[in-house]
């Protein structure tokens, strides 16, 4: 009887000892799966965050340039400009501008649109008047200007001043002074409105 008492008693122990093991693991895995959840939740808060803020500024860019150009050509690349960053939009409408009135004066091929506002001559398989270059569509054209403008801006060509070699090439030495000049001021007026 005392034996069968003792072994009852240490099954006991054994069995508490076990089930308060058995606890701690639990608690500790809990916690640590609880701590493991708190940090994806705030990574997808985080990027939640930055998307609704990039979402936002888009939203405010597309309406700026919407407000700027209303009934003109380009308001219609309006959603493809605002995924460029600010200072690329200042200087696409702001060029297409001066060089096409916004679109309203324009390269044709065979009469049909080149999408180019901006006075752009890169050789491609489709030309158009005035050896400008032809765009396949709006977006085309966007990307494409896009990606030139961003190009002068890294080599530090950041102001209306410096981007007049859009209108004169490398250099602006056999142009007129008073256009160049005029070419500046114009670009100026509606980059600064950005």
């Amino acid at each position: 009887m005392q034996k069968i008492k003792k072994q009852k008693l240490f099954l006991n122990r054994y069995a508490k000892n076990f089930l308060l093991t058995l606890f701690f693991l639990f608690l500790f895995s809990f916690s640590f799966l609880v701590l493991e959840i708190k940090k994806e939740i705030s990574l997808i808060n985080d990027s939640f965050n930055f998307k609704i803020n990039i979402n936002s500024n888009r939203i405010k860019l597309r309406s700026k340039i919407n407000e700027i150009t209303a009934g003109y050509p380009i308001s219609e690349m309006s959603y493809y400009l605002s995924f460029q960053n600010k200072e690329v939009v200042a200087f696409m409408i702001a060029i297409a501008k001066k060089e096409s009135n916004w679109g309203k004066r324009t390269p044709k091929l065979n009469g049909k649109e080149c999408y180019n506002y901006w006075g752009f001559r890169r050789k491609r398989n489709r030309m158009g008047s005035g050896g400008h270059t032809c765009f396949d569509n709006k977006k085309d054209a966007v990307l494409t200007v896009s990606e030139r403008i961003k190009n002068l801006l890294a080599q530090g060509i950041d102001t209306p001043q410096k981007m007049v070699i859009w209108k004169c090439g490398y250099s602006c030495d056999n142009q007129n002074p008073k256009n160049v000049d005029k070419w500046i001021r114009d670009v100026d007026l509606y980059y600064s409105k950005f």
